[in-house]
């Protein structure tokens, strides 16, 4: 009989097995130590002992620990499903999405096609760039099993990501569908409907989203720039407001409530908004806020000196250059403005329309 398999059999490595286990799931992990380091002095190559000490050092956050004890069973095995799925998953955690993937294959070669762990594989090419194989792996995965979750938010994601808006949508109105509560899935349909510039839709989803999670942040985020997107500054600037509540010093946030403040004439209130985002350090978007007042305030010389020392720092920010080209304009220099623009476009630049 074969020694390996008669070494497995052994009733006392068994039992220790079976304790090191148990301990390990209520958390014992000295306990569990023990009970694993017993069955590698009976048998150093022992798989359950290997991967139970992997799993020991997982749970202590020791990873590249962890990851030596599944590698080293797998030197002995190298088919063992269970250590290659939990050397994956180790992988992963520690961001080497390569290493990653490659043990997802190998794992899918023994076990054969399995839509957890294709989307695995599509998960680890997404973060190395390979969309197209990303993309394929999770169809893959949709084909075995058409509402897994997993994999229906993992292409929605990669397709949000490629500006593959009305497709990434399919994928969480399938979630939606099966799941009328699933947040997520309604704030991330939101924000393609306002990629789309389809503020009204998106605000549906949003409010939605907030109907069953009042304070879920992204939603609410949502539901001020759709109002902002739709002109509805007075309601946007209670919007950003409420989302002050939950963050303070939400830079961002603070910008886009000094535009609000901006838009509907409450001037000193959205110079106190912008300074308190510069409180934190340089901020593009309130620093270009602080430009605009003081272009309305008529000092349109100290706006412009504000902007070109913008443009120094980011050449290529459409939004710097419009903003400057209109205080140009603002100031009778149309040749100014004219040059400026079409330097931009000779760079390479693109304008979009003005968001604030």
């Amino acid at each position: 009989m074969n020694k390996e398999a008669d070494k497995k059999r052994n009733p006392r490595l068994i039992a220790l097995s079976r304790a090191g286990y148990r301990a390990l799931e209520k958390n014992m992990l000295a306990e569990a130590g023990a009970y694993f380091d017993q069955m590698l002095e009976i048998d150093s190559r022992n798989s359950y002992a290997l991967v139970g000490k992997g799993e020991l050092a997982r749970k202590l956050r020791d990873l590249p620990g962890a990851l030596q004890f599944y590698q080293t069973c797998l030197q002995h095995e190298p088919e063992n499903a269970f250590a290659l799925k939990l050397a994956a998953e180790c992988s992963w955690e520690m961001e080497n999405y390569q290493r990653s993937v490659e043990l997802w294959e190998s794992y899918l070669r023994v076990k054969g096609p399995e839509a957890m762990a294709l989307s695995h594989v599509a998960d680890g090419c997404r973060k190395l760039g390979d969309h197209g194989r990303s993309e394929s792996a999770y169809r893959q995965a949709l084909g075995m099993e058409p509402d897994n979750r997993y994999a229906l938010n993992g292409l929605g994601n990669l397709l949000y990501e490629l500006a593959r808006y009305e497709e990434a949508e399919q994928c969480w109105e399938r979630l939606v569908a099966r799941d009328r509560s699933n947040v997520r899935a309604l704030t991330a349909l939101g924000n393609c409907r306002r990629k789309l510039r389809d503020f009204p839709g998106a605000f549906a989803h949003f409010t939605a989203a907030v109907s069953l999670e009042k304070d879920n942040f992204y939603a609410r985020y949502g539901i001020a720039d759709c109002l902002r997107g739709m002109g509805d500054h007075e309601r946007s600037l209670e919007a950003w407001e409420g989302l002050l509540s939950l963050s303070p010093d939400n830079k961002i946030v603070l910008t886009r409530a000094g535009d609000a403040c901006r838009k509907i004439g409450e001037l000193q209130q959205a110079e106190s908004y912008y300074r308190k985002a510069l409180d934190g350090g340089f901020d593009l978007y309130a620093e270009i806020g602080m430009s605009s007042l003081r272009m309305i305030h008529g000092d349109i010389d100290g706006a412009v000196e504000r902007l070109l020392e913008l443009r120094k720092r980011e050449p290529l920010n459409a939004r710097v250059v419009q903003e400057l080209a209109d205080c140009y304009t603002a100031s009778e220099d149309p040749d100014s403005a004219a040059a400026l623009l079409e330097e931009f476009r000779r760079q390479g630049g693109k304008l979009a329309s003005q968001e604030s």
